[in-house]
């Protein structure tokens, strides 16, 4: 018997519905992300704690006792200022102190900590580089260090810390958090339109969206930098050396032990980004390459443990974990946005037009509350190169892969280039 064959207008119908149904789903996950991060936007706009001032109703003087670890592999153009900013801090003295950790150091970053009244671990193991590795060597000596030490304060070694950071630190872990995240923002955001963009990414990625989830009762997540953990946190867990993004991935396993990360936004660390894009791309691969390692990871035991124990603090990790960053939401509104267009639907043109203004009040929103200067809202203009530079950086580490060193991240206006 003959087989027939499929008529080409009926197979120009099969493939227009097979197009309309990947619109349909395309449209609700980026609908349902945008809603998300307008949701997040919403509770951090509510947010009315100072910027700064003494904690109130609080003996400082009877606070916790702190030990700032700075992990530093080639850091002699940093560190100096690193550790002068913590010299600022305000803290009773005799109630913490600053450990920097020297880890396979070829420069002079040793000896300027040591300078600088620094007390110095210095590590040489090429074998097992990496910032994971580095902070788990450092807690392994932390009782011949400071055995009295009651909290960890993890900064890193090309960061700015505010004064009121242990202040601020002292009220929030004294108030049950199990372990707390300050703002971390961008130093340089008018140097170029590099370090522009990558300071809205971070006022929305590591202030608005933290401070949204904290305000709803969520687990604000970690962000590497200006975070401290109670004493007997770090001492039930520890970073995972092989990860890519061991912040992240200790927040994911702090979250299923059941600990929340509060988020402490009248504190602040910053550091400077790369003014090129060139310099910049190790640095952004590692973290794509890192977050792929996370969803094939955490994703399935997130949902799985979430659901069966209806704990709504696991889902939403979960759901976190899905969320892209907006270069690549963007990219996926401009599919969308064809797809839409190749699909003949009107509705799914109008849907497609209300995702995109969707982010746009996200972005333009987030900006506002964390009163990003004007150069910020100019370089949005120059956005596209972003998403293209993205799209590059993706493409790299799917046929690549991630780079897996920790590399100091090159900057202009140091000597390592």
């Amino acid at each position: 018997m003959r087989r027939r064959t499929p008529r080409p207008d009926s197979l120009r119908a099969a493939h227009l519905r097979a197009l309309r149904a990947t619109v349909a789903g395309l449209a609700m996950t980026e609908t349902l992300i945008d809603l998300y991060l307008l949701a997040l936007l919403a509770a951090a706009a509510t947010d009315r704690r100072p910027a700064d001032g003494p904690a109130r109703g609080r003996d400082v003087g009877e606070g916790l006792r702190f030990m700032v670890l700075v992990p530093a592999h080639d850091e002699e153009a940093m560190i100096g200022a690193t550790l002068a900013s913590l010299g600022r801090v305000r803290y009773p003295p005799g109630r913490w102190s600053v450990v920097v950790i020297a880890d396979n150091c070829s420069d002079a970053t040793a000896e300027i900590a040591a300078r600088a009244g620094a007390t110095v671990l210095e590590r040489d193991d090429p074998a097992h580089r990496g910032k994971g590795h580095a902070l788990n060597w450092a807690l392994e000596r932390l009782a011949a260090v400071d055995g009295e030490a009651d909290a960890i304060v993890i900064v890193d070694a090309d960061c700015e810390a505010s004064p009121n950071l242990l202040e601020r630190f002292d009220v929030r872990l004294r108030d049950r958090a199990s372990a707390v995240q300050a703002r971390y923002t961008v130093a340089n955001p008018g140097a170029s339109r590099s370090s522009s963009l990558r300071f809205a990414a971070f006022a929305l990625m590591n202030t608005v969206r933290p401070l949204g989830k904290d305000r709803l009762g969520l687990s604000c997540g970690l962000l590497g930098t200006g975070m401290a953990f109670r004493r007997s946190v770090l001492e039930r867990h520890r970073f995972d050396a092989r990860s890519l993004v061991e912040d992240t991935d200790l927040h994911l396993r702090l979250v299923v032990a059941g600990d929340r990360v509060a988020f402490v936004p009248e504190a602040l660390v910053q550091s400077p980004m790369p003014t090129s894009e060139r310099a910049s791309r190790a640095q952004q691969a590692r973290w794509e390459g890192g977050r792929g390692n996370l969803l094939r990871t955490w994703t399935r035991p997130l949902l799985v443990s979430g659901l069966r124990r209806r704990d709504p603090v696991r889902l939403h990790a979960w759901l976190e974990l899905l969320v892209p960053p907006q270069s690549l939401l963007a990219l996926l509104h401009i599919a969308f946005g064809a797809l839409a267009l190749a699909s003949r639907s009107r509705l799914a043109r109008r849907v497609a037009a209300v995702d995109a203004a969707l982010q746009a009040v996200f972005v333009l929103g987030g900006l506002r509350v964390t009163r990003a200067p004007a150069v910020v809202y100019r370089a949005l203009g120059e956005a596209p190169a972003l998403v293209a530079q993205k799209l590059r950086i993706l493409s790299r580490v799917l046929v690549k892969g991630a780079p897996n060193a920790w590399e100091r991240t090159a900057r202009e206006d140091s000597p390592h280039r």
